[in-house]
């Protein structure tokens, strides 16, 4: 049972694993645009791969650079073709660009000689190449040159793509079988087609800092009070004055009071009044004293 579960899980995956690996293949290459074959090009040794570049620009750099290059590359073929012919069209809203040769794409590989290399009547380009043996290599095949319209606009996508007509090549110099094969699977299954794409610039975003300065002052007032007290006592035969000053360090007050010699009228056989304490018992002794003395004298008379 353990066994029977392994083996269905490992099936499972290999199917996985090839699925992937199919798609994989999908996403990277395709077929050339009308192209058929019944030949199993899946078995052949040499697998190339044709591919056109892929670029997004921004709106604002499609308008200050018009002209953009596109690039046919090979990958996976080196040292293995050499007679080539590839179809290659492009947008109709895009404009070819001539060379400094006054051809429309320059050959990048010395090795090869260029064959032709003409505008196809159409919105493309016919590239043929050639050598007394298989020189070609992976890397950039050819270039050329296309202007975007003074129209462009955020959204637009200009498209180059491998159209197969008869007759068209990617073979080694004796054109084998083996050449057959290599050259199905370019055209059936190597095929990574181009574009330009215009994207909308992004909106300028404001970015605003405001820095805010709190400042804290502390004030701390000390507040000292002096308390002063004064005391001054005055005695006269007019009055008795006293002088009581107090204050604090904002000012000070000064309280006076004056006091007038009482006056005192004294009745026979009275006491005398005094506004001080104890002087009337002093001056009832002296009236009697006076009144003795008066007496004693009158008796002796």
């Amino acid at each position: 049972m353990k066994k029977n579960m392994m083996k269905s899980a490992l099936a499972a995956l290999a199917v996985s694993a090839l699925a992937l690996s199919a798609t994989g293949m999908s996403a990277v290459a395709g077929s050339a645009k009308g192209y058929t074959t019944d030949k199993d090009y899946n078995s052949s040794e040499v697998k190339p791969t044709l591919s056109l570049t892929k670029k997004t620009i921004k709106l604002s750099e499609a308008k200050a650079n018009p002209k953009q290059t596109i690039t046919l590359s090979v990958a996976g073929a080196a040292g293995k073709y050499a007679p080539t012919g590839i179809h290659v069209d492009y947008d109709s809203r895009l404009k070819l660009v001539l060379n400094e040769d006054g051809d429309p794409a320059t050959l990048q590989q010395s090795a090869l000689k260029i064959s032709e290399c003409v505008t196809d009547g159409t919105n493309g380009l016919f590239l043929t190449t050639g050598a007394k043996s298989d020189a070609g290599k992976d890397g950039d095949l050819w270039t050329f040159d296309v202007e975007l319209p003074a129209d462009v606009k955020g959204g637009d996508k200009f498209e180059f793509t491998i159209r197969y007509r008869e007759d068209d090549l990617f073979t080694n110099v004796a054109q084998d079988a083996a050449g057959e094969l290599m050259q199905a699977y370019a055209f059936a299954a190597g095929v990574d087609n181009g574009y330009i794409e215009i994207i909308d610039d992004p909106i300028p975003t404001t970015t605003t800092t405001t820095t805010t300065t709190t400042t804290t002052t502390t004030t701390t007032t000390t507040t000292t009070t002096t308390t002063t007290t004064t005391t001054t006592t005055s005695s006269a035969a007019a009055g008795s004055t006293t002088t009581t000053t107090s204050g604090t360090g904002k000012a000070a007050v000064t309280t006076a009071k004056t006091t007038k010699k009482p006056t005192t009228t004294t009745k026979k056989g009275d006491s005398p009044k005094t506004g001080v304490a104890g002087a009337g018992v002093a001056v009832a002794g002296l009236a009697v004293a006076v009144a003795t003395a008066f007496a004693l004298r009158k008796k002796e008379d």
